[in-house]
């Protein structure tokens, strides 16, 4: 791996996102709905970075995400992966250089994670029935997960954009 602008970027960037999550998420909960910043922050990278994603920053931050939180270690882990590549390749096929398709992409994300991890608490057999992993915490979370994520995807696409995201026609160049 090699040390470069956009990898600086990325690291700090996850740190910043590490003390968002413990520092500022539990004091801005209302009842038990807290915001992830993490998968905020690694959706946003995904989608920000589409080709450069890879599974490492995923893998990282989910298993912080699982070691922070009550649930089962590594089922963020599994679900921040998974939802990572998927929102990157959504992101490949289905850009046409708008802010919708990025967003749409983060808020559709950011519902398949907290709804499948409410799926997987209940699997598990862990004492939350099918409407308060919805109703309570999926629901909740998600739309906590789309607001960190609308604030991070802008300031995430304008420092880890190199100049191949940069479709502006350039003017030729005359002698």
């Amino acid at each position: 791996m090699s040390l470069t602008r956009e990898n600086i970027v990325v690291a700090v960037g996850a740190v910043v996102a590490i003390v968002l999550q413990v520092v500022v998420s539990p004091n801005v909960a209302i009842f038990s709905a807290q915001p992830n910043f993490l998968l905020a922050y690694v959706l946003a990278v995904a989608i920000a970075n589409p080709l450069g994603a890879g599974p490492v920053l995923p893998f990282v931050l989910g298993l912080l995400a699982d070691l922070l939180g009550t649930g089962p270690v590594g089922g963020m882990a599994l679900l921040f992966v998974l939802v990572s590549f998927v929102a990157s390749r959504a992101f490949a096929v289905l850009d046409n250089d708008t802010l919708f398709m990025p967003l749409a992409i983060l808020v559709a994300a950011s519902f398949a994670v907290e709804t499948l991890y409410g799926a997987l608490l209940i699997a598990l057999g862990l004492p939350v029935g099918p409407v308060d992993a919805f109703f309570y915490r999926a629901l909740p979370c998600a739309l906590y997960d789309c607001v960190a994520g609308l604030v991070l995807y802008p300031l995430v696409a304008r420092l880890v954009a190199d100049g191949t995201q940069d479709r502006r026609p350039r003017a030729p160049r005359l002698r």
